[in-house]
């Protein structure tokens, strides 16, 4: 593929952590930057306290209220589109190796749909606490040494604390669901993430699975709403639009990668998902960008 989608990496951090209090002068040191679609290798949790945000992630308005917490994942495509005046609270750069596999997963396979989560009143409190005492803790040296240490130990918290609410969200939209087809539903997500390049069929995740087509279709859409030809799809379209926007390459060849041989098909395909054609998009991207 020719060009390349941006990818912010962490750095000027303290053993993979960043945290600022996210204010007016936060965003304006760095407006130029934010406004402009990328993708993180690493994890960012913005917590307000007061005002809110508009976020593009995945090319989905996410939109960010006061004591509303966003929890981004590592190479989703993004970009501030708004912030409200007088925005303040937290903002958490997490290193990609310090999130566990366990939390990880718990986080991804949540069916809790978008990045936000909304804490009770006990939790914001915890939050509020947490965030001084991180960001009290990252600018003190008189740890000497061991400021690496007790920085990345304070993460491990609040990464749980993340990764349990992500899962109680969860727990209570899929209650009346058996643990069966939850956990066939979470297996289904992951086998697409890592193989829809190649497979495009539900018949090819249904073989993997062991399970009839009319099976693992039944019971993803019971469990989420969606059908499995839908989560194929949309990991097609993410990517597709990433490529879109940030390579130069042909649309011939960005549906070559994508897994089709003929480009009209995926011209087609692109089209009804989206509403408009995958030329038309990158011409829509790019005057936008001027």
């Amino acid at each position: 593929m020719k060009g390349k989608i941006p990818v912010w990496q962490l750095k000027e951090n303290i053993s993979g952590v960043r945290i600022e209090r996210f204010n007016d002068a936060f965003i304006s040191s760095l407006i130029n930057e934010i406004t402009q679609l990328h993708r993180n290798d690493h994890f960012v949790c913005l917590l307000l306290s007061s005002g809110s945000a508009e976020l593009l992630v995945d090319f989905k308005k996410v939109l960010i209220a006061k004591d509303t917490l966003a929890f981004l994942i590592p190479g989703q495509i993004q970009k501030a589109v708004k912030f409200s005046n007088n925005s303040k609270g937290w903002i958490l750069f997490l290193d990609n190796k310090l999130v566990d596999d366990q939390s990880r997963m718990m986080i991804e396979d949540s069916l809790h749909k978008g990045p936000l989560l909304s804490p009770s009143q006990v939790d914001l409190t915890w939050y509020s606490q947490y965030f001084e005492l991180l960001f009290q803790t990252y600018h003190d040296n008189n740890f000497g040494s061991l400021k690496r240490s007790a920085v990345n130990a304070l993460a491990l918290p609040f990464i749980f604390k993340v990764a349990a609410a992500f899962q109680a969200n969860s727990d209570k939209l899929t209650g009346q669901h058996s643990q069966r087809s939850i956990e066939l539903t979470k297996k289904f997500k992951r086998l697409v993430r890592k193989n829809y390049l190649e497979l495009k069929k539900p018949s090819d995740y249904a073989g993997l699975l062991n399970f009839s087509i009319s099976y693992l279709n039944d019971t993803v859409k019971a469990v989420t709403g969606f059908t499995t030809s839908y989560f194929i799809q949309q990991e097609m379209l993410r990517e597709g639009q990433r490529l879109l926007c940030y390579s130069d390459s042909s649309i011939k060849e960005i549906a070559s990668h994508l897994g089709y041989d003929d480009p009209k098909y995926f011209n087609r395909i692109f089209s009804k998902l989206v509403g408009i054609s995958p030329g038309r998009f990158r011409s829509i991207f790019k005057s936008n960008r001027q």
